[in-house]
């Protein structure tokens, strides 16, 4: 039985980083957005701060194929059911990445440059979806 849970747990994670690979330059960078709350990676190592990507496939969703896969930005963690099929993996993440917008540093950021926002001047910010 253990072996059959560890190749399983190696089944979804490679489904997970053939999914990345197959994803366009637009969709790698949604899903950045997603479980960093940055849209690029760092211009280099050192400014990962000791961050490295965590994935953790779990057994606690059930049926695990009516859960989304869950982030924490903070921590660059993803969480998500063991789906069943590779397909489903790419369907769910894929919605993720698109409509799951809550975090995003980098157009925190523009938008901060943009209209001056941080000048000197207190002001009340309300941040929505977009």
């Amino acid at each position: 039985k253990q072996w059959y849970q560890r190749r399983v747990a190696i089944t979804a994670g490679q489904w997970f980083w053939e999914i990345l690979e197959i994803f366009s330059p637009s969709e790698r960078s949604l899903f950045l957005r997603f479980v960093w709350g940055r849209t690029r990676l760092p211009r280099n190592i050192a400014d990962f701060r000791g961050r490295d990507f965590v994935l953790q496939v779990l057994d606690k969703y059930q049926p695990p194929d009516h859960y989304m896969p869950e982030s924490y930005t903070c921590f660059f963690l993803l969480k998500m059911p063991r789906y069943s099929s590779k397909e489903i993996l790419t369907e769910k993440l894929r919605y993720a990445i698109n409509f799951c917008k809550s975090i995003d540093t980098d157009d925190y950021a523009r938008i901060t440059r943009d209209e001056g926002i941080g000048d000197g001047e207190d002001s009340d910010i309300e941040l929505g979806s977009q």
